[in-house]
Protein backbone atom coordinates (compact mmCIF):
# COMPACT_ATOMS: atom_id res chain seq x y z
CA UNK A 1 0.00 0.00 0.00
CA UNK A 2 1.08 3.54 -0.64
CA UNK A 3 0.39 6.29 1.85
CA UNK A 4 0.92 10.02 1.45
CA UNK A 5 3.04 11.87 3.97
CA UNK A 6 2.55 15.55 4.74
CA UNK A 7 4.81 16.48 1.80
CA UNK A 8 2.45 14.70 -0.59
CA UNK A 9 5.15 12.26 -1.68
CA UNK A 10 3.96 8.64 -1.93
CA UNK A 11 5.85 6.25 0.38
CA UNK A 12 5.98 2.49 0.67
CA UNK A 13 6.01 0.66 3.94
CA UNK A 14 7.66 -2.72 4.44
CA UNK A 15 5.41 -4.58 6.86
CA UNK A 16 4.77 -7.39 4.37
CA UNK A 17 8.55 -7.90 4.18
CA UNK A 18 8.73 -7.87 7.97
CA UNK A 19 6.01 -10.52 8.22
CA UNK A 20 7.95 -12.63 5.72
CA UNK A 21 11.14 -12.26 7.78
CA UNK A 22 9.24 -13.28 10.92
CA UNK A 23 7.83 -16.33 9.13
CA UNK A 24 11.32 -17.34 7.93
CA UNK A 25 12.59 -16.85 11.50
CA UNK A 26 9.84 -19.10 12.78
CA UNK A 27 10.66 -21.80 10.22
CA UNK A 28 14.38 -21.55 10.99
CA UNK A 29 13.63 -21.95 14.70
CA UNK A 30 12.38 -25.47 13.99
CA UNK A 31 15.59 -26.47 12.22
CA UNK A 32 18.48 -27.97 14.14
CA UNK A 33 20.88 -25.23 15.20
CA UNK A 34 24.31 -25.13 13.64
CA UNK A 35 26.82 -22.29 13.78
CA UNK A 36 25.82 -21.39 10.20
CA UNK A 37 22.10 -21.20 11.06
CA UNK A 38 22.89 -19.15 14.15
CA UNK A 39 24.63 -16.61 11.89
CA UNK A 40 21.70 -16.66 9.44
CA UNK A 41 19.30 -16.15 12.36
CA UNK A 42 21.29 -13.13 13.60
CA UNK A 43 21.37 -11.59 10.13
CA UNK A 44 17.65 -12.22 9.72
CA UNK A 45 16.66 -10.32 12.88
CA UNK A 46 19.07 -7.48 12.13
CA UNK A 47 17.53 -7.21 8.64
CA UNK A 48 14.11 -6.90 10.29
CA UNK A 49 15.38 -4.11 12.55
CA UNK A 50 16.87 -2.28 9.57
CA UNK A 51 13.60 -2.59 7.65
CA UNK A 52 11.76 -1.16 10.67
CA UNK A 53 14.22 1.71 11.03
CA UNK A 54 13.93 2.57 7.36
CA UNK A 55 10.17 2.83 7.52
CA UNK A 56 8.84 6.15 6.37
CA UNK A 57 8.44 8.74 9.07
CA UNK A 58 11.39 7.59 11.20
CA UNK A 59 13.55 10.66 11.85
CA UNK A 60 16.93 10.68 10.07
CA UNK A 61 18.83 11.18 13.32
CA UNK A 62 17.15 8.13 14.84
CA UNK A 63 17.98 6.18 11.69
CA UNK A 64 21.66 7.08 11.96
CA UNK A 65 21.84 6.13 15.62
CA UNK A 66 19.87 2.97 14.85
CA UNK A 67 22.21 2.06 12.01
CA UNK A 68 25.30 2.37 14.20
CA UNK A 69 23.63 0.36 16.99
CA UNK A 70 22.47 -2.24 14.46
CA UNK A 71 25.96 -2.68 13.06
CA UNK A 72 27.37 -3.09 16.57
CA UNK A 73 24.69 -5.68 17.42
CA UNK A 74 25.26 -7.51 14.13
CA UNK A 75 29.03 -7.72 14.52
CA UNK A 76 28.71 -8.71 18.16
CA UNK A 77 26.08 -11.40 17.55
CA UNK A 78 28.01 -12.82 14.62
CA UNK A 79 31.18 -12.88 16.70
CA UNK A 80 29.42 -14.52 19.64
CA UNK A 81 27.85 -17.03 17.24
CA UNK A 82 31.33 -18.35 16.45
CA UNK A 83 31.81 -19.56 20.01
CA UNK A 84 30.17 -22.77 21.08
CA UNK A 85 29.44 -21.84 24.69
CA UNK A 86 26.30 -21.22 26.67
CA UNK A 87 27.56 -17.82 27.83
CA UNK A 88 28.23 -16.61 24.28
CA UNK A 89 24.86 -17.93 23.10
CA UNK A 90 23.15 -16.28 26.09
CA UNK A 91 24.62 -12.87 25.30
CA UNK A 92 23.89 -13.29 21.60
CA UNK A 93 20.24 -14.03 22.40
CA UNK A 94 20.06 -11.07 24.79
CA UNK A 95 21.35 -8.74 22.06
CA UNK A 96 18.90 -10.19 19.55
CA UNK A 97 16.08 -9.62 22.04
CA UNK A 98 17.10 -5.96 22.19
CA UNK A 99 17.13 -5.77 18.37
CA UNK A 100 13.72 -7.47 18.14
CA UNK A 101 12.23 -5.20 20.80
CA UNK A 102 13.70 -2.16 19.04
CA UNK A 103 12.00 -3.30 15.83
CA UNK A 104 8.68 -3.49 17.71
CA UNK A 105 9.13 0.06 18.98
CA UNK A 106 10.00 1.34 15.50
CA UNK A 107 6.97 -0.41 13.97
CA UNK A 108 4.59 0.84 16.64
CA UNK A 109 6.04 4.33 16.39
CA UNK A 110 5.11 4.39 12.73
CA UNK A 111 1.75 2.62 12.65
CA UNK A 112 0.31 4.64 15.53
CA UNK A 113 0.78 7.72 13.34
CA UNK A 114 -1.23 6.32 10.41
CA UNK A 115 -4.18 8.58 9.71
CA UNK A 116 -6.29 5.66 8.45
CA UNK A 117 -6.13 1.95 9.10
CA UNK A 118 -4.70 0.29 6.01
CA UNK A 119 -3.42 -3.18 5.23
CA UNK A 120 0.04 -1.85 6.19
CA UNK A 121 -1.30 -0.82 9.61
CA UNK A 122 -2.69 -4.31 10.17
CA UNK A 123 0.50 -6.04 8.96
CA UNK A 124 2.56 -3.75 11.20
CA UNK A 125 0.38 -4.65 14.19
CA UNK A 126 0.58 -8.38 13.43
CA UNK A 127 4.36 -8.07 12.99
CA UNK A 128 4.70 -6.36 16.37
CA UNK A 129 2.54 -8.96 18.08
CA UNK A 130 4.43 -11.89 16.56
CA UNK A 131 7.75 -10.28 17.43
CA UNK A 132 6.73 -10.23 21.09
CA UNK A 133 6.90 -14.02 21.08
CA UNK A 134 10.44 -13.96 19.71
CA UNK A 135 11.51 -11.36 22.28
CA UNK A 136 10.10 -13.50 25.10
CA UNK A 137 11.77 -16.62 23.69
CA UNK A 138 15.12 -14.85 23.36
CA UNK A 139 14.93 -13.42 26.88
CA UNK A 140 13.90 -16.73 28.51
CA UNK A 141 16.52 -18.76 26.66
CA UNK A 142 19.16 -16.12 27.35
CA UNK A 143 18.35 -16.13 31.07
CA UNK A 144 18.62 -19.89 31.22
CA UNK A 145 21.96 -19.92 29.42
CA UNK A 146 23.47 -17.06 31.42
CA UNK A 147 22.23 -18.03 34.89
CA UNK A 148 22.21 -21.83 34.58
CA UNK A 149 18.76 -21.74 36.19
CA UNK A 150 15.79 -23.49 34.67
CA UNK A 151 13.26 -21.03 33.28
CA UNK A 152 11.03 -23.66 31.68
CA UNK A 153 10.15 -27.22 32.65
CA UNK A 154 10.42 -29.62 29.76
CA UNK A 155 12.38 -27.37 27.36
CA UNK A 156 15.14 -29.26 25.64
CA UNK A 157 15.90 -27.21 22.52
CA UNK A 158 15.94 -23.59 21.35
CA UNK A 159 12.70 -24.13 19.42
CA UNK A 160 10.93 -25.05 22.67
CA UNK A 161 11.29 -21.45 23.87
CA UNK A 162 9.59 -20.15 20.75
CA UNK A 163 6.84 -22.75 21.11
CA UNK A 164 6.34 -21.74 24.75
CA UNK A 165 6.30 -18.03 23.85
CA UNK A 166 3.63 -18.46 21.18
CA UNK A 167 1.55 -20.65 23.51
CA UNK A 168 1.81 -17.91 26.16
CA UNK A 169 1.09 -15.07 23.74
CA UNK A 170 -1.95 -16.75 22.21
CA UNK A 171 -3.25 -17.96 25.61
CA UNK A 172 -3.70 -21.49 24.25
CA UNK A 173 -2.69 -22.98 27.59
CA UNK A 174 0.27 -24.83 28.96
CA UNK A 175 0.73 -28.54 28.73
CA UNK A 176 4.04 -30.15 27.97
CA UNK A 177 6.25 -27.08 28.64
CA UNK A 178 5.53 -24.86 31.65
CA UNK A 179 7.34 -22.10 33.54
CA UNK A 180 9.82 -23.41 36.09
CA UNK A 181 8.51 -21.10 38.81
Amino acid sequence: DIEQVSTGVPIRERYGLMLLIILVGYVLSGVDTSRFLIAVDSILWITLLLAALWSPGVPKRLRRVGLVATLVVLLTTLSLGLFDSDTADGWRLALLAVAQFSAILAILNRITRHEHVTIQTVMGGVSSYALLAFVLASVLHSLELLTSADTLNGAVAARDYIYFSFVTLTAVGYGDITPAS
